[in-house]
């Protein structure tokens, strides 16, 4: 592989004391022959693909032979080797996610994966310096070294009590909740805002009781009795199943879930592969949000 040792076609070339043309025609009869992509042009020159990476690394451990490359190739390329570094908003990580990368270790056996839970920045800086092979926040900025895809756009949420007053409505709204005791996201999550605009917008006051960092903790306290409360939906999902009351909640407060990959990195089939596990979970699971 020499193309990677070397850094460029054109070193490669050199090196081998052959011509560039030479050196592009054995990449593509390699990657025929173990029947699967190794690079990718990302602005004018090769990149490795991660698929690329495992492989030189099997041929560079050992002198093996031919059917045993071939056979190390199938084994990269059905997935039966190679690590998923996922890093998450706990929204996605402490449910759905769970839910996804069990599937694909039931389809991947022998594939690694790491699921870390941190804030949207933090994953966004991950993900930027290609810490992780893909991340899942609830982020807007841009940054220049992350591809952002979004993943699913929604709405909040009204979430009570069981038995609650409220609970025989279809639909809920701002009015609806007024001098209710209310358990709120914390003043550092920037949806806090959003739903404090609104309430005020609508001259509506509610009694502030509570507050806390998570949706997962909101949910879990008004399931107590604490209050009632607005989330983002896939965690009231989450939740409905243990007796959380779950409606509508009117006027609308959009909230998007994103997915980040590093922007200088070719994704690996594993996270494509993922991805597609996670969206499917996400648009026909039981109670998923509308979209």
């Amino acid at each position: 592989m020499a193309v990677i040792e070397a850094g460029s076609v054109t070193a490669a070339a050199d090196l081998l004391h052959i011509t560039q043309p030479a050196v592009t025609r054995l990449v593509k009869e390699l990657e025929s022959a173990v029947a699967m992509p190794l690079f990718e042009r990302v602005k004018g020159r090769l990149v490795t693909t991660r698929e690329a990476s495992l492989f030189y690394e099997a041929v560079k451990r050992s002198f093996l032979g031919l059917d045993k490359l071939l056979q190390t190739a199938e084994d990269i390329r059905e997935l039966r080797m190679g690590t998923l570094r996922i890093a998450a908003m706990p929204a996605l990580a402490l449910g759905c996610l769970p839910r996804v990368i069990r599937r694909l270790s039931r389809r991947f056996p022998e594939a690694k994966v790491s699921l870390q839970i941190r804030s949207s920045e933090k994953i966004m800086d991950w993900v930027s310096s290609q810490q992780f092979d893909l991340g899942f926040a609830a982020i807007q900025t841009p940054h220049p070294a992350v591809v952002q895809e979004v993943l699913l756009e929604a709405s909040l949420v009204a979430v009570l009590p069981p038995g609650h007053a409220l609970a025989s409505r279809p639909q809920l709204s701002v009015q609806d909740f007024a001098d209710e005791a209310f358990v709120s996201v914390g003043n550092e999550v920037g949806l806090r805002q959003k739903i404090d605009a609104v309430f005020t917008a609508a001259g509506v006051d509610r009694h502030l009781t509570i507050d806390t960092q998570l949706s997962a903790a909101v949910c879990g306290l008004v399931l107590e009795g604490a209050g009632v409360a607005l989330v983002e939906p896939v965690t009231a999902d989450d939740y409905r199943g243990r007796g959380l009351v779950v409606r509508p909640f009117h006027p609308r407060i959009p909230f998007s879930y994103s997915v980040l990959f590093p922007k200088l990195v070719p994704r690996s089939r594993l996270a494509r592969d993922f991805l597609v596990l996670v969206q499917d979970e996400l648009a026909v699971g039981p109670g998923a949000p509308e979209q």
